[in-house]
């Protein structure tokens, strides 16, 4: 099971809990100067397509009128959460106790990207040694994201989050 498709799950379960405010600037690291992804990452990014071994999952995910998204925002902070494309989807996760959580992020060198950070222990065990890294592949809207293990994720940046943070 691939990380984002295990955080899925935890979703589902209600296990992951976002970070305090407090959390989000602690630890910063710097990003790599030869990244070319520090100002194009920034925003709301939609997994579009999921890896092939996860696309049953994101199929329920959509007849319920949800999706999985990814945001990078300024002072190294990622959420990744659950979203909604229904009104329907809308009012079922406001009753949902939790459906992000917050981590750290840094850009790497050779178009990676490294997430570490995270507070929660059961988003601690889907992270090898507490991080994730990954490749990724920015053009215009469009991201291509893949884990070491192969695991290939498309996303599109959604409307009007270009960084309002």
């Amino acid at each position: 099971m691939s990380r984002l498709a295990a955080l899925a799950f935890c979703f589902a379960l209600g296990l992951v809990a976002p970070l305090s405010a407090a959390d989000e600037k602690s630890d910063e690291k710097a990003d790599d100067p030869k990244s070319s992804n520090k100002d194009v990452i920034l925003g709301k990014w939609k997994i579009t397509e999921p890896p092939k071994a996860n696309k049953a999952d994101f199929e329920m995910m959509a007849k319920l009128g949800l999706h999985m998204y990814i945001e990078f925002r300024t002072e190294h902070v990622v959420v990744i959460g659950v979203g909604a494309d229904t009104e329907e989807a809308a009012a079922l996760l406001k009753g949902a106790p939790k459906t992000s959580f917050n981590a750290k992020y840094r850009l790497l060198a050779d178009d990676k990207v490294e997430v570490y950070g995270a507070k929660d222990e059961e988003i601690k065990q889907i992270f090898k040694d507490g991080k994730a890294q990954s490749d990724i592949v920015i053009k215009k809207d469009e991201m291509k994201m893949t884990d070491p293990d192969g695991s290939v994720y498309k996303l599109t940046k959604m409307k009007g989050t270009k960084d309002k943070q």
